[in-house]
């Protein structure tokens, strides 16, 4: 079965008024459900399988991370042998983290409202508007998440961007100073560097320049790393990846913003890197993250053409 629905998830520290609110909306309590969801590694959205007393489903979905309501689009499959399904994609693909939480839950028509308290995370409510069979329409589910953010007077600083798994593995993930050999194993995993450089060419760069290896660990495992070096007036990113089952993660932010931290420290007024025109993602991530082409260099193969591009701190 898949269908869309709009969310909004807030911090809430008051249930209490939550349940007030929705008895006077005479909401239909649908029960205390034990949650256990098992995130999987996988390329593309989220897949989940939740394990409850109430809900039990494996769960597809994608969203943008954004506050306020965002668009899910979700595929739900119900099997009756959760245990080797499970196990089945344990062994598989593996996962990436476990999300427990205690949740209410209940109902105003097609409204569903999540009272939870997530293990690790705190107190928090969420608003589900959802449309099965595709006759509401993206523009009144908006409306109805609205009204009951309104309703339960939650604020702007309430809201929460990110999913309580991607909170979770927010915790795991630490940046630090890495080494040649370790960025040496690691892009020989990355799909997108063809032949990718060996430890000489590290070596011959960064030797007698100033320079800053990071590597981004997710529970002490290396699964991303960004190199620069000082380049005449500037800082030059040079090389960076992440592991393709880590890339929901936001690990290529983390490393560009420790680099930047670096280069003001080190009183670098300008950052350069170069992308290959195919590098879509790469040079979309760029221009998000406050780069502006500077300067094109052609190739025969406009797939090839060189993107230089600066951001100024």
């Amino acid at each position: 079965m898949s269908f869309m629905n709009i969310e909004i998830k807030a911090r809430c520290s008051d249930h209490d008024k939550i349940r007030k609110i929705l008895k006077g909306k005479k909401a239909f309590f649908k029960g205390i459900d034990h949650q256990i969801d098992t995130y999987f590694v996988v390329k593309n959205g989220r897949l989940k399988l939740r394990e409850g007393n109430i809900e039990n489903s494996l769960i597809f979905y994608e969203r943008s991370d954004k506050q306020g309501p965002k668009q899910s689009d979700v595929i739900l499959y119900k099997s009756r042998d959760f245990k080797q399904l499970k196990k089945m994609l344990l062994k598989s693909i593996g996962s990436k983290v476990v999300v427990e939480k205690k949740r209410e839950i209940y109902f105003v028509e097609n409204v569903k409202i999540h009272v939870d308290e997530v293990k690790a995370l705190g107190s928090f409510v969420e608003i589900e508007a959802i449309d099965k069979t595709g006759d509401i329409g993206k523009k009144k589910l908006h409306k109805q998440c609205n009204e009951f953010l309104d309703l339960f007077e939650i604020a702007q600083d309430q809201l929460i961007t990110n999913s309580y798994s991607d909170m979770l593995l927010d915790k795991k993930i630490e940046i630090e100073d890495g080494s040649i050999d370790q960025v040496v194993e690691l892009s020989k995993k990355i799909p997108e560097f063809e032949q990718p450089y060996e430890k000489y060419e590290y070596d011959q760069r960064l030797r007698f320049t100033k320079h800053k290896i990071l590597v981004a660990k997710f529970n002490g495992k290396p699964v991303g790393f960004k190199v620069g070096y000082q380049q005449e007036d500037h800082f030059y990113s040079w090389m960076g990846a992440v592991l393709p089952g880590f890339r929901q993660l936001k690990i290529a932010k983390k490393l560009a913003e420790k680099q930047e931290e670096f280069c003001r420290k080190n009183y670098f007024k300008k950052i350069r890197m170069k992308t290959r025109n195919k590098h879509k993602i790469m040079l979309s991530f760029a221009i998000r993250s406050g780069f502006e082409i500077v300067d094109i260099i052609p190739k025969q193969d406009s797939k090839e053409t060189r993107i230089i591009l600066e951001k100024i701190l």
